[in-house]
């Protein structure tokens, strides 16, 4: 076999390896189960099948990462449509998932859709970030209508175009009204206190 030749069929051979591991995959979000955190969804990438281009199978009941730590859970709330990314872990991962903690992999398969993790939503499509504060932690709407934002010196919250805003030394409003409920007492301290 000549060195072209050998070289060719090291190459296929090299390129039919790679895309027989599934290593992540962009997704869109058929169904969200809120209770166990998982997410049905579909790849959006097709792939070859006998010389033409064919959609994918689901991907059903896919565990969400999110940030769950020290007895404290950062939630999202997922909704149909929304995209995504899945992540195809190296080994069966039905033990460490169900169980929390090390365990040796059920079954050989490796980087199967059967083993996927799913990341959490990209920014895809038309969709840009508006109305937003820069320099900051933010968790918002994605119209910009409501946010909590962490700032460097202050944290920010806005609902229905009234922003609250919170310093160290001051609260300020920019609103025409405030209603205060509260079932106990409460006790305002200041040099004054003005209400109009």
């Amino acid at each position: 076999m000549s060195k072209l030749n050998q070289y060719n069929y090291e190459r296929a051979r090299d390129q039919k390896l790679a895309e027989s591991i599934c290593v992540s995959a962009t997704v869109r979000v058929i169904k969200f189960d809120k209770e166990k955190m998982t997410v049905n969804v579909q790849p959006l990438s097709k792939h070859l099948e006998n010389g033409s281009f064919e959609s994918q199978p689901p991907i059903l009941c896919v565990p969400v990462a999110v940030t769950r730590i020290g007895g404290y859970i950062i939630r999202p709330w997922i909704k149909e449509g929304d995209v995504g990314v899945v992540v195809y872990l190296d080994h069966d991962s039905d033990a460490t998932v169900s169980g929390g903690k090390e365990a040796r992999p059920q079954t050989t398969r490796n980087h199967s859709t059967s083993d996927a993790i799913f990341i959490g939503g990209i920014v895809s499509g038309g969709y840009t970030v508006k109305g937003l504060p820069d320099d900051a932690l933010v968790l918002a709407k994605e119209d910009g209508s409501s946010y909590v934002s962490l700032e460097q010196d202050k944290i920010a919250i806005k609902n229905k175009g009234t922003t609250a805003e919170f310093t160290a030394d001051k609260i300020s409003m920019n609103t025409g009204e405030v209603s205060i409920n509260a079932s106990g007492a409460i006790t305002l301290n200041g040099s004054s206190i003005n209400l109009n």
